[in-house]
């Protein structure tokens, strides 16, 4: 066994601090059933990566009742029945440490597919690098045209003049807040404009980015840049509104 068991708050951040700060880590929820497997003991149903209190989040989400999934269903599971969900710590690490994390999932495999007992949701596309930017689940739009910068042609905004809103994001350090926070300071700026922004801004800290150098695909933005245009549920893009004159 190599994890360390994490009972409260105090014990993760003596963990973090004895590995010299992190700020990273990886680590493993478990079932509190004394099973030895994958570094500790308890069979595991979620790995994730943390920075913080990370850690003790999906507790306080699976307290909330209008919040479903595996997961919490899981944390709730193990309530009802009289345990407490055990917390292990895999490693800890200076960067966002992606790669050890599709590796534990993978190793240890999803319910979803039938190969385990995660209820990660979040499945791992093959790595894929091009001039140094992350590709992943894009590398077929960006390999042909070998260049990560390069917007893709069905990019539905391109030359529609966008703005901030009418919704804003609930994190300005979200990846929808820090599109937003462009949007603020450039309103009217067409979706390619806004896009060739966005480039240029650090999206280290945004998991879904699996950027340990801040720079992301353009395909990865124009994803965000139209779900945060066209979904229901984020309206935080709009078409532009002039001001009017007074």
């Amino acid at each position: 066994m190599t994890d360390t068991t994490i009972p409260d708050r105090a014990g993760l951040a003596r963990v973090l601090a004895d590995a010299g700060g992190g700020p990273h880590y990886v680590y493993l929820l478990r079932r509190p059933d004394g099973v030895v497997c994958h570094g500790g003991i308890g069979t595991p149903f979620y790995v994730g990566i943390g920075q913080g209190m990370r850690l003790f989040a999906h507790e306080e989400e699976a307290r909330d009742p209008t919040r479903t999934g595996p997961k919490v269903e899981a944390i709730r599971a193990i309530w009802a029945a009289g345990g407490d969900v055990v917390r292990t710590i895999d490693s800890v690490h200076a960067h966002e440490p992606w790669a050890r994390e599709e590796a534990l999932i993978n190793a240890i495999g999803r319910l979803a597919d039938g190969r385990g007992p995660l209820t990660n949701a979040q499945v791992y596309a093959p790595s894929a690098v091009l001039g140094g930017v992350e590709l992943r689940k894009y590398a077929d739009e960006h390999l042909a045209a070998g260049d990560a910068n390069a917007i893709p042609a069905k990019f539905k905004l391109r030359h529609v003049r966008l703005m901030a809103g009418p919704v804003e994001p609930k994190s300005r350090t979200s990846v929808f807040g820090k599109i937003y926070t462009v949007l603020e300071a450039n309103p009217g700026v067409t979706g390619e404009a806004l896009i060739t922004l966005l480039q240029g801004i650090d999206f280290t800290g945004n998991k879904s980015a699996y950027t340990q150098k801040g720079q992301v695909c353009a395909a990865w933005l124009v994803g965000y840049v139209e779900g945060g245009y066209f979904r229901r549920d984020r309206l935080h893009l709009q078409a532009y509104k002039p001001k009017r004159e007074v």
